[in-house]
Order: structure tokens, then sequence, then C-alpha cells
């Protein structure tokens, strides 16, 4: 009965949608809310719906090379996104792999037999699949998982390439240049098993850093003791997300990796379903921020700027407080991306004061005001869903209406800071 009820739960994996905004880091001295983050927004971006076109767009802008690839090949439905940029004459690289979103990536969950996991080049990881001795002695991976690594990275795709090969290669012959690798769910087994084989290929380990989210058992506890010391690996999961657990249920020799760190939903979303990506991205936006209490109401010292942004206005319910410092966060910091000669005054408690005689103190031309309030839905079979609705105001500098904007959105999917993030991407 555990099995079939790991086989259902398997199946039910789904795919979850993608939410963009900045990346404000500074990526030449990552901390690990920073790496975390970042793998978070790449593990969404490799969907291919479109928030994760938009999501694509927002890492393009923030000088991210994007290279993305979707081959549906006989045994595995290969989704992967590469992002890399130069920083300080180094190569930095995030590679997201997908997790569930086909009924091929169903069928590669399913295969939770066991097979042998060895070998340090093409040859000799295929013949060690052939090994019909699958005593616990020897290394043994989830089937499904271990194809998947093949199918994608060490076989020709479409245009010839053998990711995996060319990434040894390169990082061997830079050993200055790192790799994340992260995914979630599917994704995340994945990836442990491919930095598992990039080791084992000569890679250093010092050159890979592993994040998953969510990610199921991927071998037994031989493969585990062999690879846990090797590997970088940081396994996030949910608190109350069931999913890790199907392979171990399906297959008793799978066991965890012990480099377990555990979030927990916040308490406005802890009704949803915690395997969703979108409540890992949500935590890992306010660890991220949690983390930059320098930047929370920084006043910059700064003489001129064009644009004036009051601090927004919220009208929210009491329950919905403590969303409201993430979300100013956010939005200065995405609109301070796009427009650097802008300024953007959190620091301003008194909303009743005379924002435009601050403007002209800074001899800016525009004066931009956002107004969000909350309803909550009353037809829905939760009490934690909301209405979202929002107002962009844009004057210039004498009062004079120039542009407005609004937009609706709601929290049945996205959570309540991604859905006001949402709803500034549509005021344009």
């Amino acid at each position: 009965m555990k099995k079939i009820l790991a086989i259902l739960m398997l199946l039910m994996l789904n795919l979850n949608i993608a939410l963009a905004q900045n990346l404000d880091i500074d990526e030449t001295n990552l901390s690990e809310k920073d790496i975390q983050y970042l793998s978070a927004w790449t593990s969404l971006a490799v969907y291919n719906d479109k928030f994760s076109l938009l999501a694509r767009d927002i890492l393009k802008s923030n000088g991210w090379n994007i290279r993305f690839y979707n081959e549906q090949i006989a045994k595995s439905d290969v989704k992967y996104l590469l992002a890399d940029k130069k920083i300080n004459d180094k190569d930095i690289f995030f590679l997201s792999i997908s997790g569930t979103s086909s009924w091929q990536d169903v069928k590669t969950d399913l295969a939770v037999e066991a097979t042998v996991f060895q070998g340090h080049n093409l040859d000799e990881f295929l013949q060690s699949r052939n090994d019909k001795d699958l005593s616990e002695t020897k290394p043994l991976v989830h089937k499904g998982f271990l194809q998947y690594v093949q199918d994608g990275f060490f076989s020709a795709n479409s245009s010839g390439e053998i990711l995996g090969l060319d990434l040894v290669e390169h990082l061997k012959q830079c050993p200055e240049d790192k790799i994340y690798i992260t995914g979630h769910s599917l994704g995340g087994a994945v990836a442990e098993l491919l930095t598992a084989r990039l080791l084992d290929m000569g890679v250093n380990s010092n050159q890979i850093e592993t994040i998953t989210f969510g990610a199921p058992a991927v071998g037994n506890k031989t493969f585990v003791d062999m690879y846990e010391p090797k590997m970088n690996l940081t396994r996030i999961t949910m608190k109350g997300d069931i999913v890790k657990n199907l392979a171990q249920i399906a297959n008793e020799r799978f066991v965890q990796f012990n480099t377990n760190e555990v979030w927990t939903v916040s308490k406005l979303e802890n009704d949803k379903f915690a395997h969703n990506m979108l409540l890992y991205f949500d935590r890992a936006i306010k660890n991220y921020y949690d983390s930059k209490e320098d930047i929370a109401l920084a006043t910059e010292d700064i003489e001129t700027c064009e644009t004036y942004v009051a601090k927004p206005k919220y009208d929210f319910p009491s329950e919905l407080q403590s969303e409201i410092n993430y979300m100013n966060l956010a939005l200065k910091d995405k609109l301070l991306k796009e427009d650097e000669d802008c300024f953007v005054d959190l620091a301003d408690d008194d909303l009743s004061s005379n924002v435009f005689q601050k403007a002209k103190a800074l001899n800016a031309k525009y004066v931009v005001f956002y107004e969000f309030s909350a309803n909550k839905i009353k037809d829905s079979t939760s009490n934690k869903r909301y209405y979202i609705y929002g107002s962009k105001y844009i004057y210039d500098i004498n009062g004079n209406l120039i542009r407005g904007f609004s937009a609706t959105s709601d929290t049945k999917e996205m959570t309540v800071l991604q859905s006001v993030l949402y709803l500034e991407c549509q005021f344009k």
C-alpha cells in the first residue's frame, strides 16, 4: 500500500509557474543566501510557461547569458537551463534542471528500480549499468534519475553537443571557474547524480556546489556514504513536503543525504501543497532579504534624481502586514535596476508628507506613487486566498498626472509577495 500511495503522489507532481523580479546581488562575493536565492530563481526559470520566459528575460537583464535546452529523447524529456556570467575574470555557471512537467517525466520518477553507479568515463558508466549484482555493498541509484543524467548530459543533443563532457573539459582547463547545479524535485535528484558523475570524471569538488529543493532520495546507503564527503551539497526541504520521501517509500534501498536544511512555509501559505516550488521561492526571497538588513531602510546620500518614488501605500488586513517590508525591498531592487537615476524613498514613514516638495529638492522630473490593496476571496475553499489590486501613478514635478496603471492578481497559486511583484511587472 505504501508503494501504491508513493506512485500516486509521484503522478501528482506538477509544473509550477515562475515569477520574475530583480536579482540585485553582489555577485563578486556570493553569500550562502545569495546562492540559494539565485538557485531558486534559476530553478523556476527552467520551465517554459510565460512566467518562466519573463524570468529568463530578467536573468538576461542582469547580465546572465542564458541557454535553454528542451530535448525529447526516447526515455527522458530533458529540460535544463545554463546561465553563465563572467565575474572578476572568472566564469560562473548556474545549471538548473527542470522538475516533473510531462508524462515522460512521470515515467522517469516511477522508474524506481536500482542500478549500479560506477565509472570514470562514458564507457565505464554504460558498462556499470549492465551489472546484475545489486548487492548493498555497491553504490546503487534510482534507475530513472540516472537515465535522465545519461540522456541529458552524456548523450549528444540535437546540436551534437555533450554538455557533461564540455563542462568537465572547461572546469578542468579553468580551475578558478565554478558551477552551481540546482533543481526542484526530479530536477534536484538529477542534480545530485550529475554532481557525483562530474566528480568521478575528475572535476575538483571546490568548483561544484549543488543546491536542491524538495529532491527525493537518489541512492542507497553505500552511495550516500561514498559521495556525501565529496559533495558540496545543500539539500533544502520544506517542512510538510512529503514528496521528498516518495522514492524511499517506493524503494526501501534508498536513503537521503544528511546535508539537509529545513525551511518552513509562511503561515499565510501553509494550506498550500508544501512541495510547490513557488513556496520554496517565496522562502528564498525572504531569507535573502533577512540577510540584507543593512539595505532595509537605507537612505542613499543623493543630491539629484530623475524619478522620485514615494513609499508604497498598502491597504492590507492585519494578517498580511508582515509581508510589506519584503514587498518594499523587492520593489526597490527592481526599480533601481531598471533606472539608476531613480530614488525609492522607503525611509519616509509619514505618507501624508509633501512628496512633491521632497522630489523638487532632488531636482526630480517625475514622481511615482504605488498603491496596493487586498480582499479575501469569499468563494475560495481556503480562507487564505486574496485578490491583490495594484495601481501605479506617474506625475510630473508640478503634480500633473502623466499616466496611470492598474492590475489585479490573486494568491490562488502565487504567494502574496509574488502577487505584488507580478503586478509591478504588469504596469507597462
